[in-house]
């Protein structure tokens, strides 16, 4: 899960390249869907009521439309590898957020090796802000926030409702909403679409999200959030060298020595 997005990032920065953000994130959520349908179609079930069609509504707006909306349009002035490192800021918020709504209370260590980790997001952040950075930075932020809220909501609501259902209907309601942002905002912007862009997104959608999102989710609905969100530091680490290799990023000195502190985090909250 953790290789496939941390390639999510550098390949998304290609896609921009030939489409806006949002028209790449219709494709994304098209072949996320097309296959999550195929890949879990035997465990699929259909919602059964109205409250549990509002719980996956709510769900796809944070996890989904919301989420990857900021994101995608933060990235677009940011660089692939700090793009990474800050949507996933979101353990701190997912921790904090499961103390408060699910009383989810994480070790004293796992705490530590948090704020390890958002110490070195700080130090990454705060070393290119200068760079102009600045709106993509709040955006990300902001993602990743909404990110946690929508964990928050799938951990607490949906233990009636299986996880191949979650991650398929999360696309279901996002798609139009994201169709009809993209229709508004980037009609004039939007290419004719080519071979390449269709390649580019068909991994981001099926590997980087229909399967990853599922991973994601039984990981979520088998294990307590504070046990498993510190792990999360392990993508952008990926990232950042898949945007190294395929971009040909680099990052400053003080980017790196907050990379090296995220990883004292992640080495502190691995520990039993």
């Amino acid at each position: 899960m953790a290789a496939f997005w941390g390639l999510n990032y550098p390949m998304l920065k290609i896609a921009f390249y030939y489409e806006p953000p949002l028209f790449v994130l219709v494709f994304r959520i098209l072949y996320a869907l097309a296959g999550a349908l195929i890949v879990f179609r035997k465990h699929l079930t259909l919602p059964k009521t109205l409250k549990e069609n509002l719980i996956l509504l709510a769900i796809s707006v944070f996890n989904i439309s919301l989420f990857m909306g900021l994101w995608f349009v933060g990235e677009e002035s940011v660089s692939a590898s700090l793009s990474s490192v800050l949507v996933y800021s979101y353990p701190l918020f997912n921790v904090l957020g499961s103390a408060i709504f699910l009383r989810d209370r994480a070790k004293p260590v796992a705490l530590i090796g948090l704020l390890f980790g958002f110490f070195g997001l700080f130090v990454i952040s705060d070393s290119n802000f200068t760079a102009g950075y600045s709106d993509g930075i709040i955006l990300l932020i902001g993602s990743a926030v909404s990110w946690a809220a929508g964990t928050i909501i799938f951990k607490k609501y949906t233990r009636s409702i299986n996880v191949a259902t979650v991650n398929v209907f999360q696309y279901v309601y996002a798609l139009p909403v994201i169709l009809l942002f993209s229709t508004v905002f980037e009609y004039n912007s939007i290419k004719p679409v080519g071979l390449q862009f269709l390649g580019v997104t068909a991994y981001i959608g099926i590997l980087g999200t229909g399967i990853a999102y599922f991973i994601y989710l039984h990981l979520f609905r088998n294990y307590n959030i504070s046990s498993i969100s510190s792990y999360f530091f392990a993508v952008p680490a990926i990232s950042i060298l898949f945007s190294a290799i395929i971009l040909s990023e680099r990052l400053s000195v003080l980017s790196y020595i907050g990379f090296g502190i995220i990883s004292i985090g992640i080495y502190l909250s691995s520990r039993k």
